[in-house]
C-alpha cells in the first residue's frame, strides 16, 4: 500500500518535460531515506510508473514521463475517438 501511495505522490509532480529531482527532493516528497530513493526508482521503473533514469554520481532521479493517474477532458475525448473508431469497425 505505501509503494503505491508513493507512484501517486511521484505522478502528481509535473514532468511535462524531462525533469530532474534530487534524492533528497524524493525522499522528501515520499517520506522515505535518500538511500532508499534508487531503490524505489529501481522499483518504479521496472514496474513501468516512471520513464526515468538514474544519476548515481549527482544523486538525481530524471524523470522524462510518469504513467497518468489522473483522467481529464482530453484524454476522455482521446479515448472516446478511439472507442467510436473501433465501434466503426464492426
Amino acid at each position: 500500500m505505501i509503494l503505491k501511495k508513493s507512484y501517486l505522490q511521484i505522478c502528481q509532480l509535473s514532468t511535462e518535460q524531462t525533469t530532474n529531482f534530487k534524492y533528497k527532493e524524493v525522499a522528501s516528497l515520499l517520506n522515505m531515506s535518500e538511500d532508499d530513493v534508487e531503490e524505489w526508482a529501481i522499483e518504479a521503473i521496472a514496474n513501468r510508473i516512471i520513464d526515468a533514469k538514474i544519476d548515481q554520481i549527482n544523486e538525481e532521479l530524471i524523470i522524462n514521463s510518469h504513467m497518468l493517474c489522473k483522467v481529464g477532458k482530453e484524454e476522455w475525448k482521446t479515448i472516446g475517438v478511439k472507442v467510436s473508431s473501433w465501434k466503426q469497425r464492426f
